[in-house]
């Protein structure tokens, strides 16, 4: 068997655009309504007629609508959602759930403190994140959007962390329910990895902070003593940036956001010879959005876990191969969408709570291109059919 047959992309590419209705297209812009910027990557969809139809805005929030509809959403993972009936306005603007800062220009000055209080913070992150076994009750959600399909998962259950040397999560569902456009039941953990590995103090480490640039907001308004958010921007990469909250008494990071483009994703997120051999094989990422945002809550013991986390996605790619494995295998796993959205919220759970006999499934770490073995397979297959409920998309009241 050909090495290549093996290659399997983490997340779909982006699908074709669908057929047009009878109705002159037209274009809006979706932005922010406090800051007025641009809100790239929002969906807005409907289904008419026993058929779903989707837009997606682009990096300067335009979005054009070439299908008819009688009650239009638009929503994105950090906006209130909105809907219309009548025809849009040539700007949308979405009320943010979170406080959005302006950009500032970032100078070469950096507070010296800054840096000691990071590496501090690096160097008691296993001790106060990832120290012992935890367990937690689990509320997850993600929706995935293409321009012919949607995709809702929610799932209710119990996760632990096992704090051996690869510090791997599993998961005990006791609710889960789908609700999509079409026939589709397979459910989806995916995005549930990625908050899970791809958690920010876990990856914060000494090349974070040689690669960043780190000021204080003097702006923001702190919640307890000693309390700092500092903002920062990537050195090499315009696509990355972001915040954390510090707690510069305890040197502990107490949330943090991140944005990350494509230039920065490809260089963390894969490795370079084997998307250099995906390349090869016609595979081509041309985009890869990030949103990652995180806020961590003290447990009794003074240690720290991600009590919300929301995630947000958008993936665009070809891919030219023709391997009749790989298809059967996104057949079986659902595969994926290019405008993924998540959030995760965690509560302290007990581990007297379940019988030791109650069977966890393992979460294999998240990953976008790699070389799968058959266990690795089965494995993802296993996932995309856990037990779960079934809707058929309507629209929304």
């Amino acid at each position: 068997m050909r090495t290549w047959q093996y290659l399997v992309a983490g997340v779909i590419l982006m699908l074709m655009a669908s057929p047009v209705l009878a109705q002159e297209a037209r274009t809006t812009v979706v932005a922010d309504a406090v800051t007025h910027q641009p809100v790239a990557h929002a969906s807005l969809y409907t289904k008419t007629n026993g058929r779903f139809h989707a837009a997606i805005s682009n990096t300067q929030g335009v979005a054009r609508i070439s299908f008819q509809y009688q009650r239009l959403t638009v929503s994105h993972l950090n906006y209130a959602s909105r809907q219309f009936r009548a025809a849009l306005p040539d700007t949308i603007f979405l009320e943010p759930k979170f406080q959005m800062m302006a950009e500032v220009v970032v100078t070469n000055k950096e507070p010296e403190w800054i840096k000691r209080k990071l590496k501090q913070a690096i160097k008691l992150k296993d001790q106060y994140y990832f120290s012992t076994d935890t367990m937690h009750t689990c509320f997850y959600q993600t929706q995935s959007l293409s321009q012919n399909s949607i995709y809702r998962f929610q799932l209710s259950g119990q996760l632990r962390m096992k704090s051996d040397k690869r510090k791997h999560y599993e998961l005990l569902p006791t609710t889960a329910d789908i609700t999509a456009a079409d026939s589709t039941r397979l459910t989806d953990t995916a995005n549930l990895r990625r908050m899970l590995y791809e958690d920010f103090m876990a990856e914060l480490d000494n090349g974070f902070i040689r690669s960043h640039r780190f000021y204080p907001n003097g702006s923001y308004q702190r919640q307890r003593e000693g309390e700092v958010q500092l903002r920062f921007r990537g050195k090499h990469f315009e696509d990355d940036h972001g915040w954390l909250v510090i707690d510069t008494v305890s040197c502990r990071v107490l949330s943090a956001w991140r944005a990350t483009g494509t230039k920065v994703n490809r260089q963390e997120r894969i490795d370079g010879v084997m998307y250099a051999l995906a390349r090869g094989l016609g595979y081509r990422i041309d985009t890869w959005n990030r949103d990652y945002r995180v806020r961590y809550a003290e447990r009794p013991d003074g240690t720290l876990y991600p009590a919300e986390v929301n995630y947000k996605l958008y993936y665009g790619g070809h891919d030219s191969s023709t391997d009749s494995k790989q298809e059967e295998f996104q057949k079986q796993t659902g595969g994926g969408f290019p405008n993924m959205e998540a959030t995760l919220r965690l509560e302290p759970g007990s581990h007297a709570a379940l019988p030791d006999s109650t069977t966890w499934h393992v979460l294999p770490r998240s990953w976008y291109i790699r070389f799968n073995t058959e266990a690795d397979r089965q494995k993802e297959i296993e996932l995309s059919n856990l037990p779960a409920t079934f809707t058929i998309y309507e629209n929304e009241p």
